[in-house]
């Protein structure tokens, strides 16, 4: 990002409450850089913002011309072949370790208020690892996590997401399900976290890879039973407890207001690793444009038009997803009087 002028680095001092944030907003509202804060107040690391906050930078992490970003996207998604990832016995993220006995996450996590009405500091862009405890396979998804006392978080997850079943299946056994959250990773492994569609079982991670075209080396967790990506810049380890949940909230949400305060489960964490000189990655969220609605945009654009294409309209020459995430604007070369209502009921 730096060769391409796509990174702002800023030196002087940065409170993280709420100064942090104002400042990612302003930046992505000028369409600006990545930023990469080198001195944030109370914090012992650079904390790294929005990413992939525009269409040129997502079109950077797939090395292709932005204008050629939704065809690409597709072609790889569309066509990934999917294979085990390789394990390795060293990795970046295990240079340090820190027992639950040192471990205290307000000192590894940033105490990063967004806005000023949040209901706290969260750890917002962390990829969450889990295990589908019927079936064994993993799942990679980003959940927000509002910080606690005691190394504990909540964990925003909706009931239909993919980890939120994984939780769900926990609490209806009374176990507790093994979590690890990898910080600071590829940035197409944010991208394969969110892709919609996506079957319970499909594995994000070789996705990722696929999408990519080169494996993830892997790396066992110390104290649970799950594979990280060994290059990640810190990983947390621990555990979701069963049927056990408490307030969380609010928190600024994509459409630009405050969500509601619920009733959310809980994270423990009792173990943890990272780099000697690790990096934090923070997203903000909130009005558009975020990196959220990048990616959003991105996917949706896509999507749609292989979906169309492959269904009701070979003919559609093009779509276009508002930063909103709520409108679909579709091109089409009608060959049929009735062709645009059936696109509009194939959405």
């Amino acid at each position: 990002m730096a060769r391409t002028g796509e990174l702002l680095e800023i030196d002087a001092e940065v409170d993280p409450i709420e100064e942090l944030g104002a400042i990612c907003r302003k930046v992505l509202d000028e369409n600006g850089p990545a930023i990469l804060f080198n001195n944030v107040q109370g914090y012992d690391y650079p904390v790294i913002a929005n990413m992939l906050a525009t269409p040129d930078r997502i079109a950077q992490a797939f090395e292709v011309p932005v204008e050629n970003l939704t065809e690409e996207y597709t072609k790889r998604t569309s066509g990934a072949q999917l294979e085990r990832q390789p394990l390795v016995d060293t990795a970046p993220c295990k240079e340090i370790t820190i027992y639950k006995d040192e471990l205290d996450i307000r000192q590894l996590i940033p105490q990063i208020l967004s806005n000023p009405e949040d209901g706290g500091a969260y750890l917002n862009y962390g990829l969450v690892v889990m295990k589908d405890p019927d079936t064994g396979l993993r799942n990679l998804g980003i959940y927000r996590m509002q910080i606690r006392d005691g190394n504990r978080t909540g964990l925003w997850s909706s009931p239909t997401s993919h980890g939120g079943t994984i939780r769900v299946k926990g609490d209806m056994a009374n176990k507790k399900a093994e979590i690890a959250v990898c910080i600071g990773c590829d940035p197409l492994l944010y991208v394969a976290s969110q892709i919609p569609g996506l079957d319970l079982g499909v594995d994000e991670i070789e996705l990722a890879a696929s999408i990519r075209g080169e494996p993830y080396d892997m790396i066992r967790c110390d104290t649970v039973d799950l594979e990280v990506p060994a290059h990640a810049q810190m990983v947390l380890e621990g555990y979701i407890l069963p049927n056990e949940k408490e307030e969380e909230g609010p928190y600024g949400e994509y459409p630009g207001y405050y969500g509601p305060v619920g009733q959310q489960p809980v994270i423990e964490f009792h173990h943890a690793t990272r780099r000697k000189n690790p990096l934090y990655a923070y997203t903000y969220l909130g009005l558009p444009p975020t990196e959220t609605h990048a990616m959003g945009q991105m996917m949706g654009e896509a999507g749609y038009l292989q979906k169309l294409r492959m269904s009701v309209a070979p003919t559609v020459k093009d779509v276009y997803c508002p930063l909103d995430m709520h409108t679909i604007i579709v091109s089409l070369k009608k060959t049929y009087e009735q062709q645009a209502k059936h696109v509009i009921y194939d959405l």
